[in-house]
Parts: structure tokens; sequence; C-alpha cells
């Protein structure tokens, strides 16, 4: 019963710690139709630019299968929908019906 009790705690504290976790294959460099590169490290910060400035920068964090975003640059925190696929990712923009498409253009 210890055994069994132990597993169950196990599984549920692996699962709620990896699940804050990004998909590493989200890392990387990324532009999409307006010439905006989005750049999303492994320390989970983001930094989102046009040819001429900053347009956000901040903190990631995925849980529940949506991005929490944490901006740096100012004070808002909001969450996103989105979809990750192999050398694409969509973002839907916040307190928006219009969503970013991203392709990646590096690692």
């Amino acid at each position: 019963m210890k055994k069994l009790l132990f597993s169950i705690i196990f599984l549920l504290f692996s699962s709620s710690s990896f699940s804050n976790e990004l998909n590493p294959s989200i890392y990387g460099y990324w532009i999409n139709n307006d010439s905006e590169i989005l750049i999303i490290q492994t320390n989970n910060t983001f930094t989102r630019k046009s040819k001429t400035e900053t347009l956000a920068k901040g903190k990631l964090e995925i849980i529940n299968d949506k991005i929490y975003v944490l901006r740096t640059d100012s004070d808002e925190e909001y969450s996103l929908e989105y979809y990750l696929g192999e050398e694409t990712l969509v973002v839907k923009k916040p307190n928006s019906n219009e969503a970013w498409l991203f392709t990646r253009i590096g690692d």
C-alpha cells in the first residue's frame, strides 16, 4: 500500500512540475508576416522586435495549453492560446480575435 501511495504521489508531483515547462521546440527565432522577429530563449524569456524597435519583452510559462505572459517592459500579464507545429507557431493576440503566424528561422 505504501508503494502504491508513493507511486501516485510521485506521478502527481512529476506531472505538475513538468506541465509548467515550455516545449523545447518552441525555443528559437521566429518571424511573422509583418517581419517581426520573436526570440524565445531557454530561460523562458522572450523578445518581439520590429526592424526598428522592441515591441514586447517578458517571461513565458505554459500552463494547461496556454502561454502565460508576464511582460517586463510593461505591467501587463495575460494568457494566450497557441498552436506549435514543426516549423510554425500560431499565437492568438491578447484581447483580440486575431493571431500571429510565425515561421521558424533558427534555433
